[in-house]
């Protein structure tokens, strides 16, 4: 093969592997992105191996477990970019590193040590985050006869413990993936006011998850998921991740009890009666 030896990105620098994931300029926008400096002074005599066993020697576990996530997705991201021309930001690269470690956890929670079979992940339930992480559930419940949708919201911590839920209902007649995109832009900016760091945000629409790590479009949908990057991008750590319904309920019964709303509503430290008995069944 006719190989170009010259870095596809950068374009100054010979494409080795230690160029590609710790001296290219964009990888260090990366690493200086989720804090992990200490492989920002990278010499170029410096072998890759030798990176990582300085990261092992001196490093959590967790920090472990995300420099070889973040190493590989970055690997990925070039690929996309020499083989099919495909853009992919450091907010994306950061994004699919930790839908990653989230997607792997939550194949642990369901094997639970003693392995499930597949008949039993049809009724999945509910998966913590990460150590230290919160997870928001988000949904939207169209009605488009009356012209509103109501939305719904809900965050636990790292221990499936509530901490707050948040319902709208918003006038229009929108078409369903745009009520699911105008709820993960409310969740984000009502999340946004107490926290922004180390969040998950789970929904049931694939539509709209595929959308926000996409190319982007011409559509008001389109607007509706630029605008959540926009937001995104004021959170440290943060992945969207789809996630099938049956793990979404709470948040779906909260989208639906949003339609009698005629204001934006929020519970906070206590829930309501209603709010604890689906807790309860969906961890």
């Amino acid at each position: 093969m006719n190989a170009n030896p010259i870095c596809s990105w950068c374009h100054r620098h010979a494409e080795t592997p230690l160029h590609v994931l710790f001296t290219c300029s964009f990888a260090q926008e990366l690493w200086d992105r989720v804090g992990m400096q200490e492989v920002l002074g990278v010499e170029d005599t410096t072998t890759v191996l030798q990176v990582f066993q300085q990261m092992f020697n001196s490093s959590s576990r967790s920090k472990k477990v995300m420099l070889g996530l973040f190493c590989w997705s970055l690997w990925w991201r070039r690929n996309s970019w020499v083989w099919d021309r495909k853009i992919v930001s450091a907010f994306g690269v950061q994004s699919m590193a930790l839908g990653l470690l989230q997607e792997w956890q939550s194949s642990q929670e369901e094997l639970g040590g003693g392995g499930r079979n597949r008949a039993s992940s049809a009724n999945r339930q509910w998966c913590k985050p990460p150590e230290g992480w919160i997870k928001v559930n988000i949904d939207a419940a169209c009605h488009a006869q009356q012209g509103y949708i109501g939305i719904g919201s809900v965050a636990r911590d790292e221990n499936g413990q509530f901490l707050r839920a948040s319902g709208r209902r918003i006038q229009g007649r929108w078409k369903p993936r745009e009520a699911e995109a105008l709820g993960l832009k409310e969740a984000l900016l009502w999340v946004r006011e107490w926290r922004t760091s180390k969040c998950v945000f789970e929904m049931d629409a694939k539509t709209v998850v595929d959308a926000i790590y996409g190319d982007g479009g011409n559509s008001y949908f389109h607007t509706i998921i630029e605008d959540c990057v926009d937001i995104l991008h004021h959170f440290h750590e943060v992945v969207v991740v789809f996630e099938r319904r049956s793990a979404n309920k709470v948040a779906h019964v909260l989208a639906q009890t949003a339609y009698s709303m005629t204001d934006h509503m929020e519970w906070i430290d206590i829930a309501p009666d209603f709010i604890c008995n689906l807790l309860s069944d969906d961890v």
